[in-house]
């Protein structure tokens, strides 16, 4: 079992890398969520639609059932790139808001008109673009990406 972190890390980075290689549509602006619980099971969640209102990120699952909201913290920039602690992430769901403890991660955004290079990476975030990846105190990981669909201040 000692080698179980390791392996919910790798499978973080392949999903890293699955994203930045995925074709990207021009027509649509939604974007996807994967949730791998701490048993192992993915579950993706294609066409969530992303909205940012200040600090707050907004995901709306595609049947509109669901809704995460991200709030961010503790901002900075390293070029185009903000990245942000996700302060608190809370589902709203059947009427009902449950928190979610988050143990660690990290919200990218770049809300440019041009591409920019994620922080010690190869890798390019499009412009109007959001990358989540976090941790829960349960073990589950959850990695976002998507071009936002709206902008608020």
């Amino acid at each position: 079992m000692a080698t179980r972190p390791a392996a919910g890390l790798l499978l973080v980075f392949v999903m890293i890398a699955a994203f930045a290689t995925a074709p990207r549509s021009v027509a649509s602006a939604k974007g996807v969520t994967l949730v791998q619980q701490a048993d192992g099971t993915v579950r993706t969640y294609v066409d969530v639609n992303i909205r940012l209102s200040g600090q707050t990120l907004w995901l709306r699952s595609a049947d509109r059932k669901g809704v995460l909201r991200i709030v961010n913290g503790a901002c900075s920039f390293v070029g185009a790139i903000q990245r942000c602690l996700p302060y608190a992430v809370a589902l709203i769901q059947d009427g009902k808001t449950r928190q979610i403890a988050i143990l660690h991660g990290t919200v990218f955004l770049n809300l440019s008109n041009t591409a920019a290079h994620l922080p010690l990476s190869s890798d390019e975030l499009a412009p109007r673009t959001i990358l989540a990846l976090w941790r829960t105190v349960r073990g589950t990981y959850v990695t976002i990406k998507g071009k936002l669909d709206e902008v608020s201040q």
